[in-house]
């Protein structure tokens, strides 16, 4: 009997399992990056109940219903969801509403609202050989103020698949409602061994994309670069004063930009060139 694989996403881990094992089996996939040794504490479980010729499929989190669909490979999406909202609740890092990536051994800090165009960015600089660190939520340690991975499926809105029409999912299911709405892209479809560990940020840039925009990166002042992070924080409020300590150590110890993204391909060579410069602050054509 081979045992469910346990997965650890900033200090909350699960297991994933049910009576539809294809379903159960592509989620670990999506998820490998985030394989743990650690035992879990929590259990998502997919439930199959047909009732005549129509099929309901539900998510249970710890015996609780956190989700449905039509049938289970709809539920794909619901589980990426709701692992996302949970994430960094049990850590006692401080979490950051951000993509990352990494590059020789310092993360570029990409925070940002949803749909300014993080995943599509980070997407494109593990295409073009950076570290994943994540789409959706960086953990930062208060002791060393080090950026922690969550690489956690990369979710890719309709607007973006013309950009990456490689990393289209397909699997062996019954509909294609798993990929209906939001493509999940485990990072190794990206570029294999692209998963990154631990590192200090070495950038803060704050990405949005605009459709014809002037793609440049725009020097931001480290003052209006906490004010700026603190409100992609998690439960900043509660935090106080530690908080915004930290916040504030995380920014000095980096250079800081805006970026207004028009072309894709533009933005990744820009942020090549100025981690490749040999340190940031260099010019950037």
């Amino acid at each position: 009997m081979n045992s469910v694989p346990a997965f650890d996403a900033l200090g909350f881990t699960f297991t994933i399992s049910g009576a539809e094992p294809r379903v159960a089996n592509y989620l670990h996939g999506l998820f490998a990056a985030l394989r743990t040794s650690c035992p879990p504490q929590h259990a998502y479980y997919l439930t199959a109940i047909r009732s005549g010729r129509r099929a309901t499929a539900a998510l249970l989190l710890d015996g609780q219903d956190v989700g449905e669909a039509s049938e289970p490979e709809a539920l794909i999406r619901a589980v990426v969801r709701d692992v996302n909202q949970r994430v960094g609740t049990e850590s006692g890092l401080l979490t950051i509403h951000a993509a990352a990536s990494e590059h020789a051994g310092t993360a570029i800090l990409l925070p940002g609202s949803m749909e300014v165009g993080k995943t599509t960015l980070v997407a494109g600089l593990v295409r073009a050989g950076f570290g994943y660190l994540t789409d959706e939520t960086v953990g930062i340690d208060f002791a060393s103020a080090m950026a922690h991975p969550y690489p956690k499926p990369l979710s890719l809105d309709p607007g973006s698949w013309p950009l990456f029409p490689e990393l289209e999912p397909h699997a062996p299911f019954a509909t294609s409602s798993y990929k209906a709405d939001q493509w999940q892209v485990a990072p190794d479809s990206i570029r294999p061994g692209s998963s990154a560990g631990p590192c200090p940020v070495r950038l803060v840039v704050f990405p949005w994309y605009e459709v014809g925009a002037n793609t440049q990166l725009v020097p931001l002042r480290r003052a209006e670069a906490v004010i700026e992070l603190a409100k992609c924080t998690f439960g900043f409020r509660d935090l106080g004063p530690t908080g915004l300590d930290l916040i504030a150590d995380v920014v000095r110890g980096a250079e800081c930009y805006r970026l207004p993204m028009g072309n894709l391909e533009r933005a990744v060579e820009l942020l090549s060139t100025l981690v490749g410069a040999g340190r940031a602050g260099q010019h950037v054509p």
